[in-house]
């Protein structure tokens, strides 16, 4: 028996556990209430298999189609055209619809069998976590629910619940009776344990701010009134309780032997560069923008205890942003352990060498720093404050120091201009010995809290919900649009020739990084005056060469961006040598001839890595746990349907 079920439905991860569900479980035990916490997302894996899961959970996830194949459960009585809806998602094949029906009609029985593992709890209280796409299927267990145990108070949390979104669930589905909007690390301890003492049918007064109940479909209470809850200090909130996630894999035979788990750890909330200047593409924050940072002994504890409890030394951290003061205090803690952490984080692209540096000897081998384009114009358009130059000194940087780089490369941005990506064209070959996209291009998206969202007339945009929403709500365009997270620009998906140029030089991009060896521009002797370069780029002049002189000088002071400027003052400084402009011309012009040298609007930055080169770690080891999908197939002797 228990009081609370806490249940994670699909499509969640299926290589970690919930984050929600860990500092949710953990708050309710300092409130006094065991709860238990359930991953049925790791069942249905186990019902339709890996292949199919992460397929749809990732492969798929933009067309919502895993909302789909639990939508008939929630909405039985809904009957959309299934052919239109599939006539939305490009190139998809008749054999992976006939497999995305078998997946769809494994739900109802799910859905069933799930519902029956919890009354089996004789639970007083059922709270589901929903982001991105794990909406429909977490209705549809709700709704079983009520139908089979009216007497369950049923809430849903998580970011699919945030703001206007949350009132919008709780008015358009009536078997949830409690929503709760932003942060639930106080709220839900606080409702739950005044549902357990009262009952149900609280007045406003009574609701812990965040939460939305019955109270709040009164007509007069505008969705722009609609609460979020946030914690103003961090290191009051509950450390993670992972307990239930690693029994849970441990009870999934078909699927633990090719799931190595990650942990999701976090230090700090918000956006502290939002807080300057709002990402015009970011809807992430939702309206908790307001930056807020754990305290350095906090964090320490934090990942000492998680990493003793669970035998586990990976922690991706969810953070938006990185707190540059913790490079500083933190970092050398965790860079004087006897065993290392292996850390992902989020951060901005204008780190200075020595930040890259002491990121990595503390472990953080993980980065993704918001590059998204490679044109200044481009990021000025999306107000990323930062170069493309910038960029490309991180990109450099990482690859010296052994830091795997995540980045997007985005298209379609209102008011871009063709010419941009073709200047582009023009260099990008140079960094083909720099980590490239983790995708070959992605086509901007219009999001829910964005500023694209929130001042669309501003960009000339009228956007309205992505179109497969109206295939998986029974509901009218109203409330769709306060329901859904991700809209469309009415009239023609923004696309440029360029586009496809640069989508086909990125493929040709990775293909050249993952060969053996991949290419590389690389300083492979340096005696103080002399440098030594190899150059095994496609675009390489020639194979070795020799820098010395002022050569030698103006490529090892231009390892981080300056203007001619700069440069002059830094060898006039340094060298004690005064140095015509003339000169340094011609050094940077024979130095852009070698094509060892990029110049972007003014700056200069040399583009060869400097070795000893670290070598990246291997997918295995990455923090947010890995899958082994080859081994998988490979195991299972079948052929799979393919997107």
């Amino acid at each position: 028996m228990t009081d609370v079920c806490l249940v994670l439905m699909p499509y969640a991860a299926i290589e970690r556990p919930s984050l929600a569900l860990g500092l949710l479980k953990a708050s309710l035990q300092e409130n006094g209430i065991e709860p238990t916490v359930l991953y049925p997302n790791l069942w249905f894996t186990q019902d339709i298999g890996i292949y199919n899961y992460k397929v749809i959970s990732e492969g798929l996830a933009a067309q919502l189609v895993g909302e789909w194949t639990f939508s008939g459960v929630a909405f039985p009585d809904f009957e959309p055209n299934h052919s239109d809806y599939f006539s939305t998602i490009p190139k998809i094949k008749e054999d992976t619809i006939k497999e995305l029906w078998r997946v769809r009609e494994k739900a109802a029985a799910f859905v069933d069998r799930v519902a029956q593992s919890i009354l089996e709890l004789q639970p007083r209280i059922v709270s589901c976590s929903s982001t991105f796409h794990q909406h429909c299927a977490s209705l549809a267990l709700l709704r079983r629910i009520r139908e089979l145990a009216p007497e369950i108070i049923t809430i849903m949390g998580g970011a699919n619940c945030e703001g206007v979104m949350g009132l919008a669930t709780h008015q358009a589905f009536p078997w949830v009776d409690f929503v709760c909007s932003g942060e639930g690390d106080e709220i839900l301890a606080k409702l739950c344990g005044k549902i357990l003492e009262r009952g149900q049918y609280l007045g406003l007064k009574d609701l812990p701010y965040g939460v939305i109940g019955s109270a709040h479909q009164d007509k007069e209470f505008a969705a722009a009134l609609a609460p979020r809850a946030s914690v103003p200090d961090l290191d009051r909130i509950a450390i993670p309780n992972y307990d239930d996630y690693f029994q849970a894999l441990q009870n999934c035979p078909k699927i633990a032997p090719y799931i190595t788990p990650g942990m999701f750890v976090e230090t700090s909330r918000g956006c502290w560069w939002g807080q300057k200047q709002h990402c015009t593409f970011c809807g992430l924050n939702g309206a908790g923008m307001t930056y807020r940072s754990k305290s350095p002994e906090r964090v320490v504890r934090e990942f000492s205890w998680l990493s003793q409890r669970y035998g586990q030394r990976k922690f991706f951290v969810v953070d938006n942003i990185l707190d540059l003061k913790h490079i500083d205090t933190v970092l050398p803690m965790f860079r004087a352990l006897e065993k290392p952490y292996a850390i992902f984080y989020e951060t901005k692209a204008n780190l200075k060498r020595q930040q890259v540096q002491q990121l990595a000897e503390a472990g953080v081998r993980w980065l993704q720093p918001g590059i998204e384009s490679m044109h200044d114009a481009l990021l000025a358009l999306m107000k990323k404050g930062n170069t493309a130059l910038m960029n490309v000194q991180l990109l450099k940087w990482a690859r010296e120091f052994g830091i795997q780089v995540f980045w997007n490369f985005l298209v379609g941005l209102p008011g871009e201009c063709g010419e941009w990506y073709a200047e582009m064209m023009t260099w990008l070959p140079l960094i083909a010995h720099l980590q490239p996209p983790s995708e070959e291009t992605r086509q901007v998206r219009f999001d829910r809290f964005s500023p694209y969202y929130e001042r669309s007339h501003e960009y000339g945009l009228t956007l309205v919900p992505q179109g497969t929403y109206s295939y998986i709500y029974p509901l009218d365009a109203e409330r769709l649009k306060d329901l859904a997270y991700s809209f469309e620009e009415v009239g023609e998906e923004r696309k440029i020739p360029e586009h496809q140029q640069l989508r086909e030089w990125v493929s040709e991009w990775q293909r050249m990084f993952k060969s053996e060896p991949p290419p590389m521009l690389s300083v492979v002797e340096d005696k103080g005056d002399r440098l030594k370069l190899v150059d095994t780029r496609s675009c390489a002049t020639e194979p070795e060469m020799s820098l010395g002189g002022l050569a030698y000088q103006v490529y090892v002071e231009c390892d981080r961006t300056l203007t001619y400027r700069e440069l002059m003052n830094t060898l006039d400084r340094k060298y004690e040598r005064e140095v015509s402009w003339d000169e340094i011309q011609l050094v940077v012009e024979d130095l852009q001839k070698r094509r060892i040298l990029l110049e972007l609007n003014g700056r200069l930055l040399s583009l060869a890595v400097r070795e000893p080169i670290v070598p990246l770690l291997d997918v295995r080891e990455q923090p947010a746990g890995f899958v082994d999908l080859q081994r998988y197939v490979s195991d299972s002797r079948k052929v799979f349907w393919q997107l």
